[in-house]
C-alpha cells in the first residue's frame, strides 16, 4: 500500500463582480386551495342505515297513500268547488285592474273640467287605458281558446283511445287539481308522517348499548338475545331483549343506569322507557325497551272524553286525565284514594282538575262539591251541576268539612245496618241508592284555608279534611286538594300522608317536589323541579294503580267545558240528579246552619254566596200581601226569586211538579231549622181559603229561632 504525496491544488475561486441591479427573485407560486371532499351521507356508507332509510320511506309512503285513499270522498266533494274557484279567478284575470284604472282616469277627467291642458292629458289617459283593456281582453280570449281546445282534445283522445290505466290517471289528476284548489282554508286533517325509526334498536345495537352502559359485561355480550322484532308503539319503537342468565332486568332500571342507556341510545332519558317484562312466559332477565326520536310530551292531546257520549261510571272505569310517554291514556280512579295536586303557579293544576271535572260531570252518582280558593271564573261552567260550589269562603268550608265528617259517620252506620262490608262493583247501584251517591270534595288552593293564621277556622278545617281523606274513600267520599304553595305549612303532615294519590307539577325546588311526592323521591329521579316550564300540565303522578309515572294532562279549553256541561246537564236531569232534584243531606244541613244554600253556586250561580234567611223571606212575603198571610203559591214565587238555584223552576217542569218539589224542600228546610212552623188555611187574593203561612206564626218562629 503506497501513499501519494503529490500536493493537491485547490479549485479556482469563483469570479466575483459587483452587480448594480440584481435580477428580481422569481414570484412565489400561489398556494392551491385544497377543498375537502364533501362527506358521504351515512346511508351511502352503511347498508344497514340504507335499509333503515328505505324502511322509513316505505312507512311514510304507506301512511301518505292510506291517508289520501281514506280522504278521497272529501277530494271528490272539494273538486267542483276548486274548478268553480278557478273559473272565478280566470274571469277576474280577464278584467285585471283595467276597469278600476279606467274609472280613475275618468274621475281625473271630470275633475279637470275647465283646465284645457289637464283635460287633454286626462282624456289621453282614458283613451290609452281603453286601448290597453281591449288588447288585454283579446289576448285573454286567445289564451282561453287555446287552453280549452287543448284540454277538450286531450280529454277526448284519452277517453276514446287510451287504456284504462291512463283513463284512471287522467281522472285522478282531474280530481286532484280540483281538490287542491277547492280545499278548505283550514286543513280538515293533517297528512300523517311516520315517526322516525331510531337506528339504535335491534339485537346488535342493544348489545352495544347494554355493554356501554355497564349493564352486561363485554365478555357476555353475545348472550344478549332479542325477543321478536322492533315494532311501532305510539310515537316510538318498542323492543324486548333477554339479558344473560344471572343478570336481572332491574340492573338496567336504576336512575344512573337509565341515563347511561339513554346516552348510548343518543336520546334524552325522558324519551325512553325501560321496564321488566312481567307477561306470561317471561323471566326476571327480560327487559322491555321503548325509545322515541323526539320528546313524547311536546305534543298536546285532546281528552277522549270530549267525544264520549252518554254517562260515565267513574267508580268502575275511572277518568282518563293524562297521557303517558307512548300516548296511552292514564286513568284516575275516584274510589279508594284521595288525591293532592300541587306545583308552581300556571303549571297546569287547573287543567288536570278540569279533566277530572268533565269526567265527574257525566257521572250522575257523583256529587261534586267544589271550594275555589282563587275566586276566578275558571270553574263557573261546572256550577249548574255542582251540589256545592263556593268561592273564597273559609268559614263555609269549615262548616262543610264538619258536616262531611258527620256524613261519613252516617254512611258507615247505613252500610253496617244493611250488611254491606264496602262499596264494590257488585253492589254499586244498590249502595248508591242507599247512600245518595258518592261525594267528591274538591278544595282548590289550600293556601286560602289551611295555613295557621289565615283564618280562625284553619285548624279545625285541617283536622276535618284529614279525617275525610283518611276514612272517607272507603265510604264513597273522595277528597281532592290543590295548591300552588307546596309547603309543609300548607300541606300539613297528616293531611299529606292521608292523600295516597299525588300529582306534582313543576316546582321551584327538589324540596318542594318532595313535599308533594314524599321524602327522598327527588333523589330517586322523581323530581318535579326538572319538569320543563314550556310544557304546562306535565307532572309526576303517583297512585296505587299506576305507581310513580310521568304524564301530561289532556288539553281542556273553555268551550270544551261548556260543551261537556251541556251534555252532562241532560244526563243528570234524566237521572234526577241535578241540584234540587234529590235530597242532599250535606247541602240541607249546610243551609240550615248558615241560612243560605250554595247548591249550583248559590243564588248568583257563581259561588259567591249571599246570606239567605228563610224565615226572613217568609215574613217579608206575608207582609207584602197586605193580608198578614201568604199562600203557598205566593211563597213559592218569592222563594224562586230569592234562590233560583234551589227553588227555581227546572226546564220542562210542570206547575204541579214544581209546586210539589218546592213544597217538599220548604218543609225539609223548616224541619232542619227546628222551628214550630206549619202551613195553615189562609185567605188568598181571590178570597178563597188555601194552604199558606200566617204572618203571626212566621214572626213567632223567627223570634224563637233568634
Amino acid at each position: 500500500m503506497s501513499i501519494d504525496h503529490t500536493p493537491q491544488t485547490a479549485p479556482p475561486a469563483p469570479h466575483l463582480s459587483l452587480v448594480k441591479n440584481p435580477p428580481a427573485a422569481p414570484a412565489a407560486e400561489p398556494k392551491k386551495l385544497t377543498v375537502e371532499p364533501r362527506p358521504r351521507p351515512e346511508w351511502m356508507k352503511s347498508g344497514k342505515v340504507l335499509k333503515q332509510y328505505v324502511a322509513y320511506g316505505w312507512a311514510n309512503s304507506r301512511d301518505f297513500a292510506g291517508h289520501h285513499a281514506t280522504h278521497l270522498p272529501y277530494y271528490v266533494v272539494w273538486s267542483p268547488r276548486g274548478y268553480w274557484r278557478l273559473a272565478k279567478r280566470w274571469r277576474a284575470a280577464r278584467h285585471d285592474d283595467y276597469p278600476q284604472m279606467i274609472n280613475s282616469a275618468k274621475r281625473d277627467l271630470r275633475n279637470a273640467q275647465g283646465n284645457l291642458a289637464a283635460e287633454a292629458k286626462a282624456n289621453a289617459v282614458v283613451t290609452v287605458r281603453r286601448a290597453e283593456y281591449a288588447a288585454h281582453k283579446k289576448k285573454h280570449r286567445l289564451r282561453t281558446a287555446i287552453w280549452t281546445t287543448a284540454g277538450v282534445t286531450g280529454s277526448a283522445v284519452t277517453v276514446a283511445a287510451g287504456p284504462w290505466w291512463l283513463d284512471l290517471l287522467f281522472g285522478a289528476g282531474a280530481v286532484g287539481v280540483g281538490a287542491y284548489h277547492g280545499r278548505p282554508e283550514k286543513p280538515a286533517a293533517a297528512s300523517p308522517r311516520a315517526p322516525r325509526r331510531p337506528s339504535q334498536l335491534g339485537e346488535q345495537d342493544m348489545r352495544r348499548v347494554l355493554v356501554e352502559a355497564g349493564v352486561v359485561p363485554e365478555k357476555r355480550r353475545e348472550e344478549i338475545r332479542g325477543v321478536g322484532l322492533p315494532h311501532q308503539e305510539g310515537p316510538g319503537i318498542a323492543y324486548t331483549v333477554d339479558l344473560p342468565s344471572g343478570i336481572p332486568a332491574s340492573a338496567a332500571l336504576g336512575t344512573e343506569k337509565k341515563k347511561q342507556i339513554a346516552s348510548a341510545l343518543h336520546v334524552h332519558v325522558d324519551w325512553m322507557d325501560l321496564d321488566g317484562d312481567r307477561g306470561a312466559g317471561s323471566s326476571e332477565s327480560r327487559l322491555k325497551v321503548w325509545v322515541s326520536s323526539q320528546d313524547p310530551y311536546s305534543v298536546v292531546r285532546a281528552s277522549p272524553l270530549l267525544d264520549h257520549k252518554g254517562p260515565v261510571n267513574t267508580f268502575r272505569d275511572g277518568i282518563p286525565v293524562s297521557f303517558g310517554k307512548r300516548g296511552n291514556p292514564i286513568i284516575l280512579y275516584l274510589r279508594d284514594t284521595s288525591l293532592i295536586v300541587a306545583g308552581a303557579t300556571r303549571r297546569g293544576k287547573g287543567v288536570l282538575l278540569a279533566n277530572i271535572l268533565i269526567g265527574a260531570a257525566k257521572d250522575p252518582w257523583l256529587n261534586v262539591r267544589l271550594f275555589d280558593g282563587k275566586g276566578t271564573a275558571e270553574h263557573n261552567p261546572f256550577a249548574p251541576l255542582a251540589a256545592t260550589f263556593v268561592k273564597r269562603n273559609p268559614s263555609r268550608l269549615a262548616v262543610t268539612a264538619k258536616i262531611v265528617v258527620e256524613e261519613i259517620n252516617r254512611r258507615s252506620d247505613l252500610l253496617d245496618e244493611h250488611g254491606y262490608e264496602k262499596i264494590d262493583d257488585e253492589n254499586y247501584e244498590e249502595v248508591m241508592r242507599l247512600l245518595g251517591g258518592r261525594e267528591l270534595i274538591i278544595v282548590d288552593e289550600l293556601a286560602t284555608y289551611t295555613p295557621k293564621g289565615v283564618s280562625p277556622w284553619a285548624d279545625e278545617t285541617v283536622e276535618d279534611l284529614q279525617q275525610t281523606a283518611a276514612v272517607g274513600a272507603a265510604l264513597g267520599v273522595t277528597l281532592i286538594s290543590l295548591t300552588q304553595v307546596p309547603e309543609v305549612d300548607v300541606i300539613r303532615g297528616r293531611l299529606r300522608q292521608n292523600h295516597v294519590a299525588r300529582a306534582a307539577m313543576n316546582t321551584e325546588s327538589p324540596a318542594a317536589s318532595n313535599t308533594i311526592l314524599g321524602d327522598g323521591m327527588a333523589g330517586q329521579g322523581y323530581d318535579a323541579s326538572k319538569i320543563p316550564i314550556s310544557q304546562p300540565g306535565r307532572h309526576w303522578l303517583a297512585t296505587p294503580e299506576t305507581g310513580v309515572i310521568e304524564a301530561r294532562s289532556y288539553l281542556i279549553k273553555p268551550e270544551d267545558k261548556r260543551k261537556v256541561v251541556a251534555e252532562a246537564y241532560e244526563i243528570r236531569k234524566a237521572a234526577g240528579r241535578l241540584p234540587g232534584q234529590w235530597h242532599d243531606p250535606i247541602e240541607t244541613a249546610l243551609t240550615a246552619r248558615t241560612g243560605v244554600s250554595s247548591a249550583a253556586g248559590g243564588a248568583r250561580g257563581n259561588g259567591r254566596i249571599i246570606r239567605f234567611d228563610l224565615l226572613e223571606t217568609l215574613e217579608a212575603a206575608a207582609r207584602a200581601t197586605g193580608r198578614d198571610c201568604a199562600t203557598n203559591a205566593e211563597v213559592f214565587q218569592v222563594l224562586a226569586k230569592a234562590q233560583p238555584s234551589k227553588y227555581g223552576r227546572l226546564q220542562d217542569e210542570t206547575d204541579r211538579a214544581w209546586a210539589s218539589r218546592i213544597g217538599g224542600a220548604l218543609v225539609d228546610e223548616l224541619e232542619q231549622l227546628k222551628v214550630p212552623l206549619k202551613a195553615k188555611k189562609v185567605t188568598g187574593p181571590d178570597g178563597q181559603r188555601t194552604l199558606g203561612y200566617l204572618l203571626a206564626d212566621v214572626t213567632t218562629a223567627r223570634n224563637a229561632r233568634q
